[in-house]
């Protein structure tokens, strides 16, 4: 195959991927999606290391497979020597990854947290409630939790700061509380489970600068808690208004300029198309991004993968044996007080068309 039988080929590909699903899929990610099958046969890591849009990526694998250009078996994606031929004249090379072994790609080590504070956490987190679909949970890693505390610490977003966090199920407010250095931290979820948790674990643990509280971030944010926090925190449902309803009570919970916020986004769920009209909506609300880690949060397999509604999108089955799913760690700085309406917002926020995992 020559280069330009190649390149007319996967004109074709990116043609038909797009006629057929209506997320951004570009020629780079086409060829992203290949390098990654030049790396693995496995369908998970496959997923991870093309950073592309479920749907997409899943959409462009069927055709490589109907022109015979990919085999899916058993869980087991594999180029065919036709496939292989293509991504060779194309100049697709594997993805070359150069990741810490120490951090995992963070840039902040976790193991810097006092001890006492790791073994807690650790134990506290073998006793957390389940994740369920129905509020689009899926908690990350121990490690991934604690790397965000020793990450917002040394930002100077936790000592001596009052702290909210919208959604909680990766128990971000009690890693923060068993530093004991923030002046306040505040959990709001709208799980009853994981408030009476977070409650009954800062009961026990003498955390009296904690406290859950039940609340639906489609509801106003209470008065109480306008201009009333230094740093909020994280993890929001990846459609686009479900993401920016959070970041908007996220905002509107800020003191003023120079306040922070911490949220995570994938690229499962999220096309550099939407990234970029996120970013405009923060610098439009008066935020700049100060830092951005990818693959910084690891998620824990939940228990719902063959239900999600991408598990039907798959070339073939078989369920994941280690971490897939990870977002992007982006720390925003209020520059000046958002003009945002503290408004009900109605209806479903959770699904969007690159939705992956509802």
């Amino acid at each position: 195959m020559t280069a330009q039988e190649a390149v007319e080929h996967l004109s074709r590909l990116l043609k038909q991927t797009r006629e057929q699903v209506p997320v951004p899929f570009t020629e780079r990610d086409a060829e992203r999606a290949l390098a990654a099958l030049l790396s693995t046969d496995n369908l998970w890591e496959a997923i991870r290391l093309s950073r592309v849009p479920l749907r997409a990526l899943s959409t462009f694998w069927h055709r490589l497979i109907a022109e015979g250009l990919l085999e899916a078996r058993d869980g087991a994606l594999r180029l065919t020597a036709n496939g292989q031929a293509l991504a060779q004249a194309l100049g697709v090379a594997p993805v070359r990854e150069a990741t810490c072994a120490h951090c995992e790609g963070r840039g902040v080590d976790w193991r810097t947290l006092p001890e006492s504070v790791v073994e807690r956490f650790m134990e506290i987190c073998r006793h957390r409630p389940e994740a369920i679909q129905a509020y689009d949970q899926g908690f990350v890693t121990e490690a991934t939790t604690l790397s965000r505390i020793a990450f917002a610490w040394h930002r100077g977003d936790l000592e001596g700061k009052t702290i909210i966090v919208l959604g909680d199920d990766d128990l971000m407010s009690i890693a923060a509380a068993l530093t004991g250095a923030p002046a306040r931290i505040l959990a709001v979820d709208i799980d009853e489970r994981l408030i009476q948790f977070i409650n009954e674990v800062a009961r026990r643990e003498g955390l009296e600068r904690l406290e859950a509280v039940r609340y639906d971030l489609r509801e106003p944010l209470p008065s109480s808690w306008l201009r009333a926090f230094d740093t909020f925190m994280t993890d929001p449902t990846e459609s686009f208004r479900g993401f920016k309803t959070t970041i908007e009570r996220g905002l509107l919970a800020l003191r003023g300029p120079g306040c922070a916020g911490y949220f995570g986004l994938t690229h499962v769920e999220s096309s550099y198309e939407k990234w970029a009209r996120i970013q405009r909506f923060l610098l439009d609300s008066g935020a700049v991004l100060t830092d951005l880690i990818d693959n910084f949060s690891a998620y824990v397999n939940w228990g719902y993968i063959e239900s999600m509604r991408s598990w039907k999108w798959l070339p073939t089955h078989r369920l994941p044996e280690r971490p897939w799913y990870y977002s992007a760690l982006h720390r925003i700085e209020l520059l000046r007080l958002p003009e945002l309406d503290n408004t009900a917002v109605a209806g479903d926020i959770f699904s969007d068309e690159e939705a992956a995992t509802t």
